[in-house]
């Protein structure tokens, strides 16, 4: 009976453990399918090519493509605006330079000042969730290398938690950041990208989900 007792208890603490492994420490519940798109229609997304900034964005054969050749950043937004959400992505780094920033974008402004919540990795391991606003970025969660990340030419998953005042971030699978901020509650969704002093950045996204989220916390 004892043993019983105790490897019920321990299924408990180890089930517990797994929930937050997953969950971080707010339960989000993934709704409906908002949004999703593998880029392959024509039209369906903006491009643009900049040649003062350096920057590019376009659709190809692969996917939905963002280039700067500087610290630029480059942005690529929907036109219908969201509340509490899950975005997913999967992205491939094309350029060779590892000093970038790349990644999923929540609740931003549709004007020049792009602000909104940036949910960024780096092509040398690095993750951040950040605020921008007013074109001042300010981090929420500061940069922090996390091996949760594929460096250099390679692919990632990505997925970003924006529901009520939580903000999470998943790379591959893994939590590897949250925090919470109440500035903006809802604005549209999207990608960015930026290189830096060290040279340019391309990536592709291959595929997107919006869906809508519901929090509890735990």
């Amino acid at each position: 009976m004892r043993k019983k007792l105790l490897l019920l208890i321990l299924l408990a603490l180890l089930a517990a453990l797994v929930a937050c492994a997953r969950g971080g420490s707010a339960d989000v519940s993934e709704e409906e399918v908002l949004l999703e798109t593998d880029f392959r229609e024509i039209g369906s997304w903006p491009e643009k090519l900049d040649v003062a900034s350096g920057t590019a964005v376009q659709l190809t054969d692969d996917g939905y493509e963002l280039s700067s050749t500087s610290a630029s950043y480059v942005w690529s937004f929907t036109e219908t605006e969201y509340g509490d959400v899950v975005l997913e992505t999967a992205v491939r780094q094309l350029s060779r330079e590892r000093n970038n920033a790349y990644g999923l974008v929540c609740r931003a402004s549709g004007g020049e000042n792009r602000n909104g919540y940036y949910f960024l990795i780096s092509g040398d391991g690095f993750v951040s969730i950040r605020r921008v606003e007013r074109g001042l970025s300010s981090p929420i969660v500061d940069w922090t290398p996390h091996n949760a990340v594929r460096q250099g030419e390679r692919s990632n998953q990505l997925r970003a938690v924006c529901a009520g005042e939580y903000l999470a971030f998943y790379v591959n699978n893994q939590l590897v950041a949250e925090g919470e901020d109440g500035r903006f509650s809802s604005g549209v969704v999207g990608f960015a990208a930026s290189g830096s002093e060290d040279g340019s950045v391309q990536v592709t996204f291959e595929k997107f989900t919006v869906r809508a989220a519901a929090i509890s916390r735990r």
